[in-house]
């Protein structure tokens, strides 16, 4: 009986197709296969990525979208350092989009991935949010 749940597998393929396919050069590292699937994610949730962390500036930094450019990057780049509910919520959108195989390499190497995951966040929200 299946009660609405869906398979595991119907699922991860469901997962992959969503995603757009990238054309990347693969630097040498160890977690470099991982990096295309981080990438296709953040091109998929990029509208979401962009309008959550807008909402959440807005409301942490009262007028936040009226000021300077160079302020809000500095603002931007603070909340991905040091607020952990930002910070946790970006990592979620992402980390919801694993199939069962790349959550369980993520789980493995879950520091070292957030870590880049941050830091291509903060790459592509800096460059849409001024």
């Amino acid at each position: 009986m299946n009660h609405g749940l869906i398979d595991v597998s119907m699922r991860d393929e469901a997962l992959i197709r969503l995603r757009p396919v990238l054309k990347l050069e693969n630097p040498i590292q160890p977690l470099a296969p991982f990096q295309e699937v981080l990438r296709s994610v953040l091109k998929l949730q990029n509208p979401l990525f962009v309008q959550f962390s807008k909402h959440f500036l807005s409301n942490k930094y009262k007028g936040y979208m009226q000021r300077d450019d160079a302020v809000k990057l500095e603002l931007l780049h603070q909340s991905l350092k040091k607020d952990i509910p930002f910070k946790k919520t970006l990592i979620g959108l992402v980390v919801g989009m694993f199939t069962e195989t790349e959550m369980a390499f993520y789980l493995e190497n879950e520091q070292e991935i957030n870590k880049r995951l941050i830091e291509f966040l903060y790459k592509r929200l800096s460059s849409q949010m001024i």
